[in-house]
């Protein structure tokens, strides 16, 4: 195992998936389908988001210098209001992708909603 890889699963199992945050997941189901999503992720080839396309070590690097728990926390919550998926994993990890491309666009929004009404 190479380095990042060593580097993103102990992301992993320290920080998005720690036992201290068994609170933030809904069921015991919901965290091993996260866990299984972010996995993906960080195995997947290529994804487009947005018309722009992440290669894998573009991919990569996002998961390690710009994930936080609260990215995952609000993707599951996407994920979980969502009807009629067909492929859970793929579709969370899409939403986890998509998450963190768009989180700062998110909190920035969530501001303006609640300060400059």
């Amino acid at each position: 195992m190479d380095l990042k890889t060593e580097e993103f699963y102990y992301y992993l199992d320290e920080c998005f998936f720690h036992p201290e945050r068994d609170k933030d997941y809904p069921s015991e189901a919901v965290k091993n389908l996260a866990r299984t999503a972010m996995e993906s992720l960080w195995d997947k080839s290529e994804i487009t988001v947005e018309g722009i396309t992440y290669k894998n070590e573009q991919i990569k690097r996002k998961l390690i210098d710009e994930m936080m728990p609260e990215i995952l926390d609000r993707a599951v919550e996407v994920y979980l209001q969502a009807k009629n998926v067909k492929c859970e994993s793929a579709y969370l990890a899409s939403c986890i992708f998509r998450t963190l491309i768009n989180y700062d666009a998110y909190i920035e929004r969530l501001l303006n909603q609640t300060f400059y009404k």
